[in-house]
């Protein structure tokens, strides 16, 4: 029996149809499936043709093959011929190309399947970029080199290539590029200026020039993120947004960010520069490039910390079933898997930090009371209770959806920043300062050790906080005491929070009181985050990798690019602001004269009456708190008796239809006695108490004494509550100036100031009231004084009514002015000598490091190109600012009152006292001046000027040897 036409057209079917098997795609892209996936698509391949070919056994030879059938290709590529005998008829056709169309169904459904799950997409991705990035940062080192060297891209000539579709700011365009041996595709196409957008698929890409623009366009405009770019991009081009290309670029991005950290690594690697602690103990070369011509100064570093919770990111997590608070039945939280890290040695790690939360104190040091006026301070200061982020109760929690709740920062009196951490699920805790404060001294006493020095360090560190009242006595019981003790641990408040602190607390920590702070105000965090502010938007719904990513960023370029560049005209205006103040000080010595002060240590003796005066008024004694108390109740007894006296006496007339009140006035008259005899009690008890033999009235004089008593409690409340409003006033109107702050915010806080403003008119209505009721009658204020009050840091000398102490010589307002310019004059003195000794240090660091990098760069230039071009790169991002710093130098000497003749050391090269290369390069020459500079002999202003002229045309010539380098 012969098979039927329709088993034979079946069989030339499938053999057809078996070189579409997976939809065209090859054996190798298979490969990337699961072996679940795979064992699938191939059970479903087998089942599909046993379906057709078990039916019955078909033999080839006996059917001849005719004309009407189709010739079909095989997967080999030859032509398959099928045997017939006849032609088909139209139902034999249409029943096979029903079979056919079935067979093409199932193949279809046979494609890739990503394996990919979307909580570990990213993990996946970033498994197949890691063994990728070796061969790219090579590749890209050599595409520098070749930029470098103006050589074209090889054409792909006589090598293979791919097509790929390049991304560029003005034009998108196919591009073959050439696969130049490199072990990964994604490598060949960095070295041809394209990074790729998948590990994998190679199809799509964006140039790196466009990757380049992208990041030095982000870190000056922070609110720029990928999403208005790739928009842009689109505009110039003509054609369309398309979404999906944000999703390439920052695949694109993310690699070309991982290749640039890993050639900055490299570049460190060469100039011994990748030790854990290098780039805090040496971001700053004004202060801590240390020379051997350094003077000893009070305070040898100043720093500045705080927290800012600008910087927050919402974490993901998973909404609840209903619209209640309940949470989730886990943790709720969604983020995909991403074991990528960012920050860099900016940030310290979470686990770092908890370390030095309290509940994790291994040791904690007892607190032995003493008599200082700063542990008084400890004890009594009200600064917990007045500040926000001095009270646990404020900063343990942060609102649910938010898992870093902000940024705490350590920078430099210069703006450079030296360390970030960040603030998970609280707000501004007390480990966060910690564990900043451990990281740098330690860092900072392992140099010390490595360096062979011994002993604690000369002079202070100083740490600016605007709690540092608070955050010092946190040190003192804290297992960091002995290691901040040992380096020279100086708490201190910054100028602009330190008015809002209590008098006692100002003359601790004040920097206007700290000798050797100079003119700083140690409010530079306060600086940097109105503008990193702008990053806000852009990390508001980032993931944690991309938001560490985005700030670590900023930060880098921040410092390098931008307040580097700066620290010249830092100490050009810092010194031209000391020699103003310096100016007055004539002036100043006059108004001392007149006000009879003869000697400059009598102010200082004034301080410490103040602090002696504020320490003894700080709480009533015992005995005046009784004789209030006492007072009180006599008056409460007067009052209820006269009430008692009254209903006794009431007389009653009757009038017919009216209700009896006789019942009314005997219960008035029962409740008065029962209060007349408990408060009886209490007077009894406190005149045992004060051992008062005759009961006081009205006309006594411990009557009156004790009325004065009561009367000054009022006052200072009133001057409590109208100081707090103040000070609420403050901040809410230089948070409504803020850039950035948004329409409802501030709105909110319009409404606050205005409903605040109604209640400031009532505390002065209050306290005018009992000030006249003082003796002597306190001064009254206004509303128009108040609205401009400066006077905040002297409402603590007004509290005490026991003695009058208006007329001290410390709290007469002429008297306090002139104590508030005493110290700036001071202050400039100090920051004279601290301008001058970095003036010094930042020339000699341009120096010593244009000269390593130049050494070891000729030492590179043959053996590895690419990384000596990196080098000279790193030296040009520094030596690009060589020429402003010059210029601005220069302009100091030429200042009014500046003393050329003395301060001309100060502006030429000195010997660090750490070496930063060891026989690297060739030998540092230190330019000095020969035979030093001659003092004022008293010739003529000729003379004068031909050595002014000089020593400025040397100090120009010594300052422009960096910039000629560059140049040749």
């Amino acid at each position: 029996m012969k098979p039927s036409k329709r088993l034979k057209v079946s069989r030339t079917v499938v053999m057809s149809t078996s070189s579409l098997s997976g939809n065209g795609r090859s054996r190798a892209q298979l490969k990337i499936h699961r072996p679940s996936d795979l064992r699938r698509i191939k059970e479903q391949r087998a089942t599909e043709e046993v379906r057709v070919l078990n039916v019955q056994r078909v033999d080839e030879n006996d059917y001849e093959l005719s004309v009407d059938m189709p010739t079909v290709l095989s997967h080999a590529g030859g032509e398959v011929m099928v045997d017939s005998e006849e032609g088909l008829g139209d139902d034999d056709w249409e029943e096979c190309g029903d079979i056919y169309q079935e067979l093409l169904d199932g193949c279809r459904r046979i494609y890739r399947v990503d394996g990919c799950k979307r909580c570990d997409r990213t993990e996946r991705a970033h498994y197949h970029w890691t063994p990728q990035f070796d061969g790219m940062v090579n590749a890209f080192m050599a595409w520098c080199l070749n930029e470098e060297r103006g050589h074209c891209i090889p054409e792909p000539d006589g090598v293979p290539s791919i097509s790929v579709t390049v991304v560029d700011v003005f034009g998108t365009s196919k591009r073959l590029v050439p696969l130049t041996g490199d072990q990964y595709q994604s490598a060949s196409m960095v070295r041809a200026g394209v990074f790729p957008s998948s590990p994998l698929r190679h199809h799509h890409g964006f140039t790196t020039r466009t990757l380049h623009l992208f990041h030095d366009l982000f870190c000056r405009c922070p609110r720029l993120s990928i999403q208005p770019f790739i928009k842009t991009l689109c505009d110039v081009q003509g054609f369309p947004f398309r979404p999906y290309l944000m999703h390439q670029f920052s695949s694109a991005y993310d690699a070309y960010l991982e290749v640039k950290a890993r050639v900055r690594k490299l570049v460190a690697q060469a100039l011994g520069r990748d030790s854990p602690d290098w780039r805090i103990m040496h971001t700053c070369p004004c202060c801590q490039y240390e020379l051997e011509e350094d003077s000893a100064l009070d305070i040898r570093m100043m720093v500045a910390m705080d927290g800012n919770d600008s910087l927050k990111r919402v974490e993901r997590r998973r909404e609840a079933a209903d619209d209640s608070s309940a949470e989730v039945a886990d943790s709720g939280v969604i983020e995909r898997l991403d074991p990528r890290q960012a920050g860099g040695d900016y940030f310290l790690s979470r686990a770092a930090v908890d370390e030095w939360a309290e509940e994790n104190w291994k040791t904690v040091t007892p607190w032995i009371p003493g008599n200082s006026f700063r542990e008084w301070v400890w004890r009594t200061g009200r600064c917990e209770e007045k500040w926000h982020n001095a009270l646990d109760k404020n900063t343990g929690k942060s609102w649910a959806k938010f898992d870093e709740n902000g940024i705490f920062l350590l920078i430099c009196r210069h703006g450079l920043v030296l360390s970030l951490a960040d603030m998970v699920k609280s707000g501004e805790r007390a480990k966060y300062s910690l564990a900043t404060m451990h990281h740098f001294l330690e860092a900072e006493r392992r140099r010390r050790v490595s360096n062979g020095e011994e002993g604690p360090p000369r002079g202070k560190l100083c740490f600016a906080y605007d709690v540092g009242c608070t955050n010092s006595k946190t040190v003192h019981r804290s297992p960091l005491a002995p290691l901040a003790k040992y380096m020279g641990y100086l708490p201190a408040v910054g100028t602009m929070h330190g008015y809002a602190h209590e008098r006692a607390c100002q003359l601790n920590f004040l920097l206007l009181y700290q000798t050797g702070a100079g003119l700083e105000d140690g409010e530079t965090c306060e600086q940097y985050f109105s503008k990193s502010n702008a990053l806000a938007p852009a990390i508001r719904h980032a993931s944690v990798f991309h938001r560490r990513q985005m700030i670590t960023e900023y930060a880098y370029h921040t410092d390098n690019f931008e307040t580097y560049g700066n620290l010249s005209k830092f100490l050009r205006n810092h010194y031209k602001q000391a020699l103003d103040i310096l100016g007055t000080a004539e002036s100043l010595k006059t108004r001392m004269r007149n006000a009879g002060i003869d000697d400059a240590r009598i102010i200082f003796k004034w301080l410490e009456e103040e602090a002696a005066y504020l320490q003894n008024l700080s709480k009533e004694p015992l005995a005046e708190t009784l004789q209030m108390e006492y007072y009180g109740k006599l008056v409460t007894l007067k009052e209820c008796q006269a009430i008692l006296k009254e209903a006794r006496h009431a007389w009653l007339s009757y009038r017919p239809g009216e209700r009896d009140q006789t019942a009314a006035l005997e219960r008035t008259q029962r409740h008065a006695q029962e209060n007349e005899r408990k408060i009886l009690a209490d007077v009894h008890a406190l005149e045992s108490k004060l051992d008062i033999r005759v009961r006081w009235t009205e006309g006594f004089k411990e009557w009156d004494e004790a009325g004065a008593l009561v009367i000054g409690a009022k006052y200072r409340r009133a001057l409590d509550k109208l100081e707090g409003l103040l000070v609420s006033r403050i901040f809410e109107l230089s948070r409504l100036n803020i850039s950035g702050t948004g329409y409802k915010m501030r709105k909110h806080l319009a409404s606050a100031l205005k409903k605040r403003s109604k209640s400031i008119q009532n505390a002065i209505a209050e306290y005018n009231a009992i000030a006249t009721k003082m003796k002597p009658p306190r001064r009254q204020v206004d509303w128009e004084e108040v609205v401009e009050y400066t006077f905040l840091s002297e409402f603590d000398i007004l509290r005490d009514t026991r003695e009058d102490i208006r007329k001290r010589p410390w709290a007469v307002p002429a008297n306090r002015v002139i104590m508030t310019q005493f110290f700036k004059v001071i202050g400039a003195e100090d920051e004279l000598a601290r301008v001058h000794q970095e003036i010094q240090r930042l020339i000699t660091s341009i120096q010593h490091e244009n000269n390593e990098l130049i050494s070891r760069e000729e030492d590179l230039r043959l053996t590895n190109p690419t990384l000596a071009l990196q080098i000279r790169k790193h030296r040009q991002e520094r030596g690009r600012f060589h020429a402003i710093h010059q210029k601005r130098l220069l302009s100091i000497t030429k200042l009014p009152g500046f003393d050329w003749s003395t301060n001309s050391k100060y502006f030429f090269p000195g010997t660090p006292v750490e070496r930063i290369s060891d026989n690297k390069g060739y030998p540092i020459e230190v330019s000095k001046a020969d035979g030093g500079v001659e003092e004022d002999d008293g010739s003529d202003d000729d003379d004068d000027d031909d050595d002014e002229e000089d020593l400025i045309s040397r100090v120009d010539a010594f300052l422009s040897v960096a910039e000629d380098v560059l140049e040749g």
